[in-house]
């Protein structure tokens, strides 16, 4: 017999949350027990979270588990599930018939993003600081332009990064620090290969928090960066999609994403849109251009163009299906770069005041590695790329 064969009782109500935190089927389960271990079926595991049954896991079982549902084994010792801030609410346009259940990489997602979320809260209080409120708290009979200016007063935004100097990629790093400066963390996080999800927004009264897709290509970061921005200032948290929809809360948040983005008066002043305002079927290389002077996409340009009746439904939906027909989802290329992955997951922010406590001695290096998910011998990497 295996020194590991005994039984363990464990909580029926523990083994539950620990599988529907990574949005695993019992089905599903069972299939990846069984790849180490046989004789375990979907019966097998709904009788191990039935109360009171008398089938029981064995530690071996219960190993295989920490590794399927990604938790340390004293998880399984708890006398009762621990109290957890409610999922996200899931904002994906698609019709409830077509709507997938989340994959459990993206459930990892979103505890790793707040873990992070949390460590911050943390680092706050050791550090004696006091975190940036949001103090604007908008509703849905909000107007979303008239939203979208009290925020550009509020994070002093009087130029937009729309120089020709400026890249795509420059312009993201530059709204990411203006969110960062007024108390919303950034986070770009691997959430899934369904490009059906673009990112997610975590609610929080001290340390609110936006997740990007890490896959994305930089315009589609850029519009989800303000897209859930509003959902933040909803005071809610959510998993969207940003497809253009009839739902109200998603509605209203890419209608105040273009409008921050692409302010009104900046559009109809550009140019291209001065010199043909006569036009409703855009050319794309005219929208290519104003798309690269305000660095979003080119439907981001034409949904404004739309809502401003400088075009017509019919062709903004026509080239939206044509483009996301043409749509790929970027890949990553090379081998992992362990110091980009950290600050890019992490963000400048919170790395900051990682390094913060330890150079203030609120943390020992052990920790200052732990904070940043890295070895030890990576830290002053990290410092480097900081500057």
């Amino acid at each position: 017999m295996s020194s590991k064969s005994f039984n363990v009782s464990v909580e029926p109500t523990v083994l539950i949350w620990a599988r529907e935190s990574i949005g695993m089927s019992l089905d599903e389960v069972a299939d990846e027990v069984a790849k180490k271990i046989k004789g375990v079926t979907a019966n097998t595991i709904k009788e191990w979270e039935k109360k009171d049954s008398v089938v029981k896991p064995t530690f071996v079982h219960i190993e295989r588990l920490s590794t399927i549902y990604k938790r340390p084994l004293s998880a399984f010792l708890l006398p009762a599930p621990p109290k957890e801030t409610p999922f996200p609410t899931d904002f994906r346009t698609l019709p409830s018939k077509e709507k997938q259940p989340l994959k459990p990489k993206t459930y990892l997602a979103i505890r790793k993003a707040r873990r992070f979320q949390y460590s911050a809260v943390e680092l706050i209080k050791e550090l004696g600081e006091e975190s940036k409120k949001l103090s604007i708290k908008a509703n849905l009979s909000d107007n979303p332009e008239t939203l979208a200016e009290k925020i550009r007063i509020q994070f002093g935004v009087k130029e937009f990064p729309t120089a020709t100097y400026f890249t795509k990629e420059s312009a993201l790093d530059e709204w990411i620090r203006i969110l960062e400066n007024n108390g919303i963390l950034v986070f770009q996080i691997s959430i899934t290969m369904n490009k059906k999800i673009r990112g997610f927004s975590l609610i929080n009264e001290d340390v609110p928090a936006i997740v990007l897709k890490k896959s994305d290509e930089t315009s589609a970061k850029i519009f989800t960066l303000f897209h859930e921005l509003a959902h933040l200032l909803l005071r809610e948290s959510g998993i969207c999609d940003l497809e253009e929809s009839d739902i109200s809360h998603e509605k209203f948040c890419n209608r105040f994403a273009g409008a921050f983005l692409v302010p009104q008066d900046k559009l109809l002043n550009h140019p291209i849109v001065k010199a043909n305002e006569r036009i409703k079927e855009w050319p794309e290389d005219f929208l290519k251009d104003i798309a690269w002077d305000f660095k979003v996409s080119k439907e981001v340009i034409l949904r404004r163009l739309w809502i401003l009746d400088l075009t017509t439904k019919e062709y903004y939906h026509k080239k939206h299906e044509e483009w996301e027909s043409k749509y790929k989802e970027p890949f990553g290329k090379g081998g992992k770069d362990e110091i980009k992955i950290c600050l890019q997951e992490r963000g400048k922010k919170y790395t900051s005041m990682v390094f913060d406590a330890y150079e203030r001695k609120k943390i020992d290096t052990i920790g200052l590695a732990d904070y940043l998910g890295v070895t030890s011998d990576k830290i002053s990497k990290i410092k480097e790329a900081m500057i």
